[in-house]
């Protein structure tokens, strides 16, 4: 489902990158630039402005090219631009995309308000309002995506800031996203369906705990994602301190109170 090129994190280049521009702040930028990051809209709006070059940071590392996808609120077509404002469940912003003299019409006719699109683009910054620069834009015709994308998010989450959670270097990791949706689960080797904490499954495996519910209009208490992963893991703390990341990081909300949750789809 995902064909585009896997996020490898811009500034954590292996061999031959990482010896010849590790001193290049310029090369080092030109290769973030042609990165592209799973993101949702709350990390978007969560990236602390402190320059105004767009050099712009999640979890720590150069944000180059974003996907990310969305429901289409208001659509306005202007003489020389579209503009969307889209939201996701963690967050509204809108995406602009300039029109050229030779646009085809009919690639926009099945965006219409209310529909979920892939956007990909980049940050943008004016008047101090973050917006997206839409290099392309598609309706989404399987639902799967939706989630899928949202695992793909984790999974990039995760891998940058494993080394908080887990204790694992990240400069010894290769940051390749997955190809298809199996790939969450094959580097499993151990644990309750495949759950290995060495491998940093948790947040997949919570992920899947919320999709696979009989119900998914009903909540999930805190106290079963911990008795069902403590386990494993072998911390009751480790389990609901990634509960709170994926609740920060607007993949987990909290419905009644903070100990029932709802999964953002």
């Amino acid at each position: 489902m995902s064909n585009y090129r896997p996020y490898t994190g811009g500034n954590q280049g292996q061999g031959f990158i990482q010896d010849s521009f590790s001193s290049d702040t310029g090369a080092t930028k030109k290769i973030t630039n042609h990165t592209l990051r799973p993101v949702t809209i709350k990390q978007l709006l969560s990236i602390p402005r402190t320059n105004s070059d767009g050099d712009y940071k999640i979890d720590g590392h150069d944000l180059g090219q974003i996907t990310l996808i969305a429901v289409v609120r208001v659509f306005v077509r202007q003489a020389t631009q579209h503009i969307y404002h889209i939201e996701d469940g963690t967050g509204e912003i809108d995406g602009k995309r300039f029109t050229v003299d030779d646009e085809d019409p009919a690639e926009y006719d099945n965006i219409v308000e209310g529909t979920y699109v892939r956007i990909v683009g980049n940050l943008k910054e004016y008047q101090q309002r973050l917006s997206v620069n839409v290099h392309s834009i598609r309706p989404i015709k399987d639902k799967n995506e939706i989630t899928y994308h949202l695992l793909e998010v984790i999974y990039t989450h995760v891998n940058f800031t494993r080394s908080k959670i887990g204790g694992t270097n990240m400069n010894n990791m290769g940051m390749m996203m997955p190809t298809s949706q199996n790939n969450f689960n094959n580097h499993s080797s151990a644990g309750v369906d495949g759950l290995s904490v060495k491998t940093g499954d948790l947040p997949q495996k919570i992920a899947e705990m919320f999709q696979n519910r009989p119900n998914k209009d009903v909540s999930v208490h805190r106290r079963d994602i911990i008795s069902k992963f403590a386990p494993v893991v072998g911390s009751a703390e480790a389990v609901n301190n990634v509960v709170e990341s994926m609740i920060q990081n607007g993949f987990v909300y909290t419905v009644e109170d903070d100990d029932h949750l709802q999964f953002t789809y």
